[in-house]
């Protein structure tokens, strides 16, 4: 029975734990930010897009051509930006590692 209790006991530390093994986790870089690999630079539609590290699905954002130039596919980013009704507009980036 104690190794059964043992058992359990460190699984939930494990799983408490996950969370927080991603490095840069967008919940933990505060509001108005997201972190991830880029994956699409659209310069004529004025947007490229991201894997979100934290939930790992695509996050595509509106940006001026300063930003755009900055991005690199397959580079980590964090992403400030803000929102406009239902886009978000990417204000700056800076490498994430």
């Amino acid at each position: 029975m104690r190794k059964f209790q043992g058992l359990v006991f460190s699984v939930m530390v494990l799983l408490m734990s996950a969370p927080a093994i991603p490095a840069w986790a967008c919940d933990a870089m505060g509001p108005n930010r997201h972190v991830g690999v880029v994956t699409q630079i659209d310069p004529k539609a004025g947007t490229f897009t991201i894997i979100d590290a934290q939930k790992q699905k695509p996050v595509t954002f509106t940006a001026p051509k300063k930003v755009l130039d900055a991005v690199q596919i397959k580079r980590d980013f964090i992403i400030t930006f803000r929102l406009d009704g239902q886009r978000m507009i990417a204000e700056a980036v800076v490498p994430a590692g």
